[in-house]
């Protein structure tokens, strides 16, 4: 299993603009491997979940450039990324996992 050994948040506020993006993240994993662009996303319930960094192809539809491969690495950096974003604070913007 990986660690999250480092997280960086970028909170902001689009929801005034109707947008639904509340930060973006970055995080080391294994002190060995920066993944960038990382969004954290309230959802129409109001949950938040984490959607990864993807790009837009030719055909116009965006695709993952990072995929965790099972479910559990997926929960474990959705549920760390979340929670370092509802910890944020100017003082914390960068933390260690």
């Amino acid at each position: 299993m990986i660690h999250i050994s480092g997280i960086r948040i970028y909170p902001f506020e689009t929801s005034g603009m109707g947008g639904h993006i509340r930060a973006y993240a970055d995080i080391t994993l294994d002190a060995s491997l920066l993944v960038k662009g990382l969004r954290v996303i309230e959802g129409t319930s109001g949950g938040l979940f984490v959607a990864f960094p993807a790009q837009r192809g030719r055909d116009g539809r965006y695709h993952d450039l990072v995929v965790p491969l099972d479910a559990e690495t997926r929960e474990y950096i959705r549920s760390t990324v979340v929670e370092a974003f509802k910890r944020w604070t100017p003082s914390t913007q960068t933390t260690e996992g």
